[in-house]
């Protein structure tokens, strides 16, 4: 019976590859062309920022465009779903594959970063997108909106529409492999409810493996694919000595100064010869960097100068000694001091002594560290230098996740990158990442799927910063991919025999 329902899958699976030059030359209309680009400019022209609580309306309102988008592309079961926040999940899935064809959870996000506190420094205004010089330019034409959530649901439309492929005789037309889709709207601020959200829609959620429409490409000519994503801890220590300011004169030197202790405090935290961390305990799960790891290292062929510090504006790489700028992002753990503040701001002098002065400190985690295990360390680090006279506090700022790490030989992988190195002309190269998408360690935990990383985002689009920005030739690159992705997927698991229960390989 196996070998009936592999060969079955097989046969299938090679009839609608036929139609995936349909789907193809769906994309490519003239008139496809246009509506595809006033899509990102209608996604992107609603400001879905998800820090502010002003904008949550906002969220609600690009959730509703994204599922009538959904819908009107031919997937199924469109929903927007509560979490246990104010910032919703859209949700959708087309479950009518070949027999045992697996099936792939697509994750991308909605909510964007704000953009009013750097206005002044944009081109055009962040929420009224524009197209000139060959890019769109605006808020989260890029991350997420341009380079992750309209591709693929652009590319399942022109499956669906144009491929021509039937689930056979009046039934629904056939994507080589089974679909869902969960678009986020809180990864901007750490996704602090996606883990309860994962363990209540679990069964509704479950799939053979995650691909990613979160995270980017090295270059337009060269493709990478990302095994490797740091986890993250984000909390203040605030430090009070008094009820209220007093006069610097009447009190200085008889109270304690917080702003004075809080920068003692902060000192003992990285030992000042090599700047590694230096609270006790940090670095004891820390795995060593192996010789595959540089070897990855190695063919990413790094220029610091060109990739690091020019784009900066940095004079000199710095950080904890015996390791080189990309052993650092891709495999150390770090604890940074992101914000601080304490006595009088404005222009000029204000004579007094603060009552209250706070750190905000964001550690980046590496695999086996943990965000409960490292928030306990600090804890204890700070009660044991905390200098005299003083209270101290610390509270979680909502940003906590897991590092994430995946093998490099999966059957997602494989066909990610024999996609990628067909349209864009060279092999992929393996990388890490400094950076943090929560949703990925929450999917190895709570659906036991691993996640590949199939996204269009560039290192010069000016990600979280003015004048975003995305070329059209990736955003139509991106499409493109999709569709080829998803029968490349069916194709490789059909010839593998890998159904939607066998999680070996995938």
């Amino acid at each position: 019976m196996r070998l009936l329902i592999a060969l079955l899958a097989a046969a299938a699976v090679s009839a609608a590859s036929s139609h995936k030059e349909g789907a193809l030359r769906f994309l490519a209309r003239p008139e496809g062309e246009d509506a595809y680009n006033r899509q990102l400019l209608e996604l992107a022209a609603i400001p879905s920022v998800s820090a502010l609580p002003e904008n949550h309306g906002d969220l609600l309102a690009a959730a509703g465009w994204l599922q009538r988008r959904l819908e009107a592309a031919g997937l199924e079961n469109v929903r927007i779903l509560p979490t246990e926040g104010p910032r919703p999940v859209v949700y959708a899935d087309y479950l009518h594959a070949p027999p045992g064809a697996p099936t792939a959870l697509i994750y991308a996000h909605f909510d964007v970063q704000p953009a009013a506190d750097t206005a002044p420094l944009w081109a055009s205004p962040p929420f009224q997108p524009e197209v000139r010089s060959g890019r769109f330019w605006g808020r989260g034409v890029s991350d997420d909106k341009g380079s992750g959530v309209l591709p693929p649901i652009q590319a399942l439309e022109a499956i669906l529409k144009g491929g021509g492929g039937g689930g056979g005789s009046g039934g629904p037309p056939a994507l080589p492999i089974n679909v869902k889709l969960m678009l986020e709207g809180e990864e901007e601020v750490g996704s602090p409810h996606l883990e309860p959200f994962l363990a209540k829609y679990k069964d509704l959620l479950a799939a053979d493996f995650v691909l990613s429409a979160d995270g980017g490409q090295i270059a337009e000519d060269q493709p990478g694919l990302t095994l490797g994503l740091r986890g993250a801890l984000a909390l203040e220590v605030e430090l009070i000595t008094a009820q209220t300011d007093v006069h610097s004169g009447m009190a200085g030197g008889a109270i304690q100064n917080p702003a004075r202790a809080l920068a003692q405090l902060l000192s003992t935290m990285w030992h000042p010869g090599n700047s590694s961390v230096a609270i006790p305990g940090f670095y004891d799960r820390v795995r060593p960097i192996t010789d595959a790891d540089r070897d990855d290292i190695i063919a990413y062929n790094f220029d610091e100068e060109q990739q690091l510090l020019g784009p900066l504006g940095a004079s000199e790489a710095f950080g904890e000694e015996g390791y080189t700028s990309l052993e650092r992002l891709w495999h150390r753990p770090t604890l940074e001091v992101v914000g601080m503040g304490s006595g009088f701001q404005g222009e000029g002098v204000k004579t007094i002594v603060p009552h209250r002065a706070f750190a905000k400190l964001a550690a980046r985690l590496v695999p086996d560290q943990t965000p409960n295990e490292i928030e306990a360390l600090i804890e204890a680090h700070v009660a044991a230098h905390l200098p005299r006279a003083c209270n101290a506090s610390i509270k979680l700022l909502g940003f906590k996740a897991h590092p994430y790490s995946q093998p490099k030989d999966t059957m997602p992988n494989r066909a990610a990158a024999k996609v990628l190195t067909e349209l864009m002309g060279n092999p992929p190269k393996y990388t890490r990442s400094g950076a943090t998408i929560p949703a990925l360690a929450a999917f190895q935990q709570h659906l036991a799927a691993s996640t590949t990383v199939f996204a269009f985002g560039l290192p010069d689009s000016n990600l979280h910063a003015p004048n975003e920005n995305f070329p059209l030739s990736m955003y139509r690159l991106a499409r493109r991919a999709w569709v080829e992705l998803l029968f490349e997927l069916g194709q490789q698991a059909a010839s593998g025999g890998q159904g939607g229960g066998d999680r070996s390989e995938l």
